[in-house]
């Protein structure tokens, strides 16, 4: 019998390694193709393995002295955006659980394993690392991410500075006398040499 976790880290890898064994366990009949569940189990994985890596980096830098905590990045800009691929999972929030109904007791576990002390304390080590992976377990299990899982409001970039003003054309100058009487229309009044109205 392997031994009760007892850190944060272990205790989140084995929360994930019984959602795995209860995705494993839908095979058969008509639940769940073998396909599907190792999609689900490849989605999962990744998770468990990121956030275990690193924590021990992070006990290995704080033991060292050379940790430092890794800041969020800039988002690029959309041009700079590769596209995404199209997740035959879809990905939308709980979408484990129409897969797989008998998750509340995992998705209880994580909610209680976010409000333990020592889990804030470590996520508030290197929050920009660690933070992730559990945010990937809470939209999985349809779980509102925590105040603690939330990354900082970026900065907006400053905007552009307006273009100056565009300068109105100068007036043209005034025509020559001769040819003010010129511009305005002709009438059989003036051609037979009657006077202007005042």
């Amino acid at each position: 019998m392997p031994p009760e976790p007892t850190t944060p880290a272990e205790k989140f890898a084995s929360l994930l390694t019984g959602l795995g064994q209860a995705v494993a366990a839908m095979s058969g009949g008509d639940r769940l193709s073998y396909f599907l569940i190792g999609l689900i189990i490849e989605r999962i994985r990744p998770i468990k393995q990121a956030f275990a890596r690193l924590v021990a980096r992070l006990v290995a830098g704080l033991a060292a002295g050379t940790f430092l905590s890794r800041r969020y990045a800039p988002r690029r800009p959309p041009a700079q955006r590769r596209p995404r691929r199209q997740n035959p999972l879809g990905l939308k929030f709980g979408w484990l659980k129409p897969l797989v109904p008998d998750i509340n007791g995992f998705r209880a576990q994580l909610e209680n394993l976010l409000r333990d002390p020592e889990m804030a304390a470590l996520i508030a080590t290197a929050p920009a690392s660690l933070a992730r992976p559990l945010r990937s377990a809470c939209w999985m299990l349809g779980l509102r991410p925590p105040p603690l899982l939330k990354p900082p409001p970026r900065a907006k970039p400053p905007k552009p500075p307006k273009p100056p003003p565009t300068p109105k054309p100068p007036p043209p100058p005034p025509l020559p006398a001769w040819l003010q009487d010129r511009r305005k229309p002709w009438s059989l009044a003036r051609i037979r040499g009657s006077p202007r109205p005042a």
